[in-house]
């Protein structure tokens, strides 16, 4: 198999060669599965998904065992500054801040393509408005100390309102509800 050095080698390679790439997954219906499914049915191609569970799937795209892996930039920044891994894009629609010099997948030819893993605080349902208020309020003023490190250690940070970050889950929902079952994940 070729070197992959671009999406676009992704994309040539995955097609012509069906079902010959593997990809790894930190497990069946995670986001690094999920992921690498959306990606290989938009471009049209038959991938072949390695469960792991958990650090075994990057051990293996490491050791060269694997041909492709979604995962989160701060799980693998060092290997990428280090040289010993590759990133051909980020799968979220806005460039990265720790990696601004990677493309986008979306950039590379197949626009809209968003598949990146966030964190976000939650409270239980029926937490009462001021509560939810006064955590938004505080992590909105806390953001801005640590944005630079976040950003230095791959993550980045988002503030907003209790409302939009109910939208963008719902959002994210429905996406994913979607891609969930069409990939055949279950429940194990």
């Amino acid at each position: 198999m070729a070197d992959m050095k671009t999406v676009g080698d992704f994309v040539t390679e995955a097609r012509g060669h069906r079902g010959a790439l593997n990809y790894a997954s930190t497990g069946i219906g995670t986001s690094s599965h999920l992921s690498s499914f959306m990606l290989s049915k938009r471009v049209g191609a038959e991938t072949q998904h390695i469960p792991y569970k958990g650090a075994d799937a990057l051990n293996d795209l490491l050791a060269g065992r694997t041909q492709f892996m979604f995962a989160t930039i701060p799980s693998v920044i060092g290997f990428i500054k280090a040289g010993r891994l590759r990133a051909l894009a980020v799968s979220s629609l806005e460039r990265s801040r720790s990696l601004p010099e990677v493309p986008t997948v979306a950039e590379k030819g197949l626009p809209g393509f968003s598949a990146g893993s966030w964190f976000g605080f939650f409270a239980p349902k029926g937490t009462p408005a001021a509560a939810i208020a006064t955590i938004n309020k505080a992590v909105n003023e806390a953001l801005p100390s640590l944005e630079a490190q976040l950003i230095r250690e791959g993550a980045d940070p988002v503030g907003g309102s209790a409302a939009q970050f109910g939208q963008f889950t719902q959002q994210e929902f429905e996406k994913w509800r979607v891609i969930v079952r069409e990939s055949g994940a279950t429940v194990e």
